[in-house]
């Protein structure tokens, strides 16, 4: 194991692929974590939540945070799964023309944004694109700040369904609302 991470470390020296690091002109110099994410917000969201998943580590060209909560509630009260990826874009300098780490952000909340994606704007301002996931009661939501992409991932059941488009797409919208209020 010690000889396989100094073959890699060693690859990487003499490649020159040192990890992305942020540039000066980044707002963000890593993505939040977790703990950054209100409490309060999530039990809006979903009553209930206890958290199930939280990571943070290197992502390419970047940082990233993940955070996942579920509330098992009794049936007829609700259930559910919510979850967070905040990632950091770093400027890219190496690029021709250089791509700025905000560029990056607005590249990726692009191409996560489905065109069937409806625009919504938070309540900061924030323009952010809101679509139907692919199981039933899911909705999901994108939007960036500087160089920072945010994606929600909501899904509900209540009475042992999947919740209505509608109201996942609500809840996704709020609970993404307050969160931009915070970061």
């Amino acid at each position: 194991m010690l000889l396989a991470g100094a073959a890699v470390g060693g690859g990487l020296v003499l490649a020159g692929d040192d990890p992305d690091r942020p540039d000066g002109d980044d707002a963000l110099a890593s993505a939040p974590t977790c703990a950054s994410i209100p409490e309060d917000a999530v039990l809006s969201a979903l009553p209930g939540a206890t958290p199930e998943t939280e990571g943070h580590g290197p992502l390419a060209g970047g940082e990233s945070s993940t955070c996942v909560w579920t509330s098992l509630a009794p049936d007829g009260e609700g259930r559910g799964s919510l979850r967070v990826d905040l990632s950091a874009r770093f400027t890219d300098a190496s690029a021709e023309p250089v791509v700025t780490g905000e560029r990056a952000a607005v590249l990726a909340r692009d191409a996560a944004v489905p065109v069937r994606g409806e625009q919504v704007d938070l309540a900061g301002g924030t323009e952010a694109g809101v679509w139907r996931g692919r199981l039933p009661g899911t909705a999901e939501l994108a939007f960036q700040r500087d160089n920072m992409l945010v994606r929600v991932s909501y899904v509900g059941e209540a009475d042992g369904e999947p919740v209505s488009f509608g109201r996942a797409r609500d809840t996704v919208v709020d609970f993404a609302a307050r969160l931009e209020e915070t970061l």
